[in-house]
């Protein structure tokens, strides 16, 4: 009964904000809100990412190198009930978006596109031709082929998986953002929120933020990880790369300045593996008080293999515990990978 009276409160703070915060003509599509994440379930946002998918192929056959598969959520069964018309339709989108897009990434390139996505009304047709009059075309015509057999199945799963989870994570943020704010050296930004899109798809990885035109999180809801508390670190893992911009992150320039002083060469992932490895233990302690165990996504998902290593490991824990600070924590990180490298 607790339960439920809590997520009738959010609910009901949803509602109140979603009715005095839209502007621009902008559809709000909140369904969630907590203290760092605005939880977003948007119609053209996830058509984009659908179709990315469907030419792209890149996150199916991510998951199959791991023995696995996108969850069941109806869109085979969908698929076979189209028309001969609406294969036609739903084929030549699938098309250009092969032809056209997905030799961009959705983090980098397609960025501004998601974004101005976000500002288009549900089922609305776009004539804003900012992207092109043929990509403008290809969306409007398929729109109504998505709307009629996938979005309701897209929509609703991603609600079920964003309401298994919604009240943990509002319940370990603060403990896990203030985690990170002190081992990154940053402060989270004064209100700032982070959007996040709720997808049934998205990229190879499954969950990716891009942080240009604004800090965005997307993350697919099919993959199977996300049935479990992995969706609760990478949700924080994600919005903790708030305290990683390029160019705003003190831990960031620790790494290259003692990279130079050790006069090797940068090693350009190594943040953000420590990243993974400190914001995974922040989550596996949080969730830990909760009575909830917790295998980190590092691990689980076998991230950074390269760099994942017992000294590695040992580094980080001893940098997440305080017994050494952030600049030792560097130059040991780089001097073990200068030892291998030689």
């Amino acid at each position: 009964m607790a339960t439920q009276n809590w997520m009738k409160y959010i609910v009901l703070i949803v509602a109140i904000t979603s009715m005095t915060s839209c502007s621009n003509n902008e559809e709000e599509t909140i369904e969630y809100r907590t203290r760092y994440f605005d939880f977003n379930n948007h119609y053209w946002v996830n058509l984009h990412h659908f179709l990315y998918q469907k030419a792209d192929s890149s996150q199916l056959r991510k998951l199959q190198e791991d023995g696995l598969s996108f969850l069941e959520i109806g869109d085979s069964n969908a698929e076979a009930q189209l028309s001969g018309d609406e294969k036609e339709v739903l084929g030549k989108a699938i098309g250009y978006y092969k032809d056209s897009l997905t030799i961009k990434s959705l983090r980098r390139d397609l960025a501004s596109l998601k974004v101005w996505l976000q500002g288009k009304e549900e089922f609305k047709t776009i004539t804003d031709t900012s992207f092109g009059i043929k990509f403008i075309e290809i969306l409007n015509d398929v729109s109504p082929v998505y709307k009629e057999h996938f979005w309701e199945l897209h929509k609703s799963h991603n609600l079920s998986i964003l309401t298994r989870h919604i009240e943990t994570i509002s319940k370990i943020e603060d403990e896990v953002i203030n985690k990170m704010e002190a081992l990154s050296l940053n402060p989270w930004p004064d209100s700032a929120m982070v959007r996040v899109d709720m997808t049934a798809y998205a990229n190879w990885a499954g969950a990716y933020t891009s942080s240009k035109p604004k800090m965005n999180i997307v993350i697919s809801s099919t993959d199977p990880s996300q049935t479990t508390s992995s969706f609760v670190e990478t949700i924080l893992h994600e919005g903790s790369h708030l305290l990683y911009l390029f160019g705003e992150s003190p831990i960031r320039d620790k790494f290259y300045y003692k990279s130079e002083e050790l006069g090797m060469k940068f090693p350009r992932n190594l943040w953000h593996a420590s990243m993974f490895y400190l914001c995974g233990r922040a989550t596996q302690d949080a969730l830990s008080e909760l009575g909830i165990s917790h295998e980190m996504v590092m691990d689980k998902s076998n991230i950074f293999t390269n760099y994942n290593t017992p000294g590695f490991r040992r580094i980080n824990e001893e940098y997440y515990n305080g017994k050494i600070g952030p600049d030792s924590m560097a130059i040991k990180l780089l001097t073990g990978i200068k030892k291998k490298s030689h």
